[in-house]
């Protein structure tokens, strides 16, 4: 895994699973995270998904883990 993963490797390095949508409500994807970006932070800015270059995280909240890897629902802002 590459691009804005942080869990470049294995998928035993994936720590977090992200569920990304617009602020429209459009969903944008599931993005695999590694331990030291597992959880996100509102203001920071991802690139080089599929749907979008660049796109800052306003917001998210924790949904309940699945076979020990956390789940976050984003919401984020496409930049471009």
């Amino acid at each position: 895994m590459a691009g804005t993963t942080g869990a470049e490797g294995d998928i035993k390095d994936v720590a977090a699973s992200w569920f990304v949508k617009s602020e429209g409500g459009e969903p944008l994807g599931q993005i695999y995270r590694g331990e030291e970006a597992a959880v996100p932070s509102p203001g920071s800015v991802l690139t080089a998904e599929a749907k979008w270059h660049s796109a800052e995280v306003v917001s998210f909240r924790e949904l309940g883990p699945t076979c020990s890897i956390r789940r976050f629902a984003v919401v984020v802002r496409v930049l471009e």
